[in-house]
């Protein structure tokens, strides 16, 4: 049988973590991931991630880009605009035990955010000379931005479809916040997926390493409309458990060397399976 024809069909960031994601023709790579995917997060008093499983109505939050920075919109709230440099003071960040330290965007965009959720929060940037590396124990490493774990991640249309004929209600793209969608092929091969191309089979393409399933958490059950529901992820569960994980999608570091992990994502590109393990990829918990 012919090898199927895989290719991007969509690319997204979300600049600011947990918020609106942005779809893109194309997109750079940066040492970090794909350019500007979640430099900005908001945080709590104590310099904690705030996300939608605290916050659903962060789902709401609309993001745009602009020659000069993000453009941010949410229901009753006036547009904010967000520097892509912001030069406000340091913040000490809270990432899940780990200090780092991020840069206080403005205080409208302190108020702007508060005001929204209703409490005590603010806006920050991570800037280049803050390094966050994935942990030491994982048998890989990257360099990263605000992400959970990993700079990119992946889903196919055909799981997809897969997945929604379980559902009484069908979940789109952005709920389940992928970087790069992918068309062909069959539901979940990308499981077994170890090593990807993206683009020409020559420098100009993008070399991938499969390196861990997508356990998924409640954020999968916030709604379009900002409302929790229960479906989601508990159809996922039963259909899709792996040990203690329910998953779906795939995170993926580039496959070259830290100080050339750069190049350049188009809607339209080819992705050629370059490495196929015999067993589901693993999860990292």
């Amino acid at each position: 049988m012919p090898e199927p024809i895989l290719t991007l069909s969509a690319l997204y960031i979300y600049p600011i973590k947990s918020a609106g994601g942005v779809s893109l023709p194309s997109s750079d790579i940066g040492p970090r991931g794909l350019t500007h995917d979640r430099r900005w997060m908001v945080i709590d008093a104590a310099g904690r991630p705030v996300t939608q499983r605290e916050c659903p109505t962060m789902r709401l939050i609309g993001v745009a880009l602009a020659d000069d920075g993000l453009r941010v919109s949410a229901p009753g709230r006036p547009v904010l605009t967000v520097p892509w440099q912001p030069q406000g003071a340091r913040r000490a960040v809270d990432m899940w035990g780990t200090p780092l330290s991020g840069v206080r965007v403005s205080s409208q965009a302190t108020g702007w955010i508060s005001a929204y959720l209703g409490g005590d929060f603010d806006l920050v940037h991570l800037p280049d000379d803050v390094q966050r590396w994935q942990p030491a124990d994982r048998p890989y490493g990257s360099l990263l931005s605000f992400v959970d774990g990993n700079p990119f991640h992946m889903i196919t249309e055909a799981s997809l479809a897969a997945f929604n004929g379980h559902l009484s209600r069908p979940v789109g793209h952005t709920e389940l916040r992928p970087n790069l969608v992918i068309s062909g092929g069959e539901a979940y091969a990308e499981d077994f997926w170890r090593r990807i191309r993206i683009g020409p089979a020559d420098a100009n393409g993008v070399a991938f390493e499969v390196v861990e399933s997508c356990a998924r958490c409640v954020i999968l059950n916030v709604q379009p409309d900002g409302t929790r529901g229960a479906e989601t992820l508990r159809t996922l569960a039963r259909i899709r458990r792996h040990g203690k994980a329910a998953i779906f999608g795939q995170h993926l570091v580039q496959d070259a060397p830290y100080d050339q992990r750069t190049g350049r994502l188009r809607v339209g590109d080819a992705l050629s399976v370059t490495e196929v393990g015999d067993s589901v990829n693993p999860v990292y918990e």
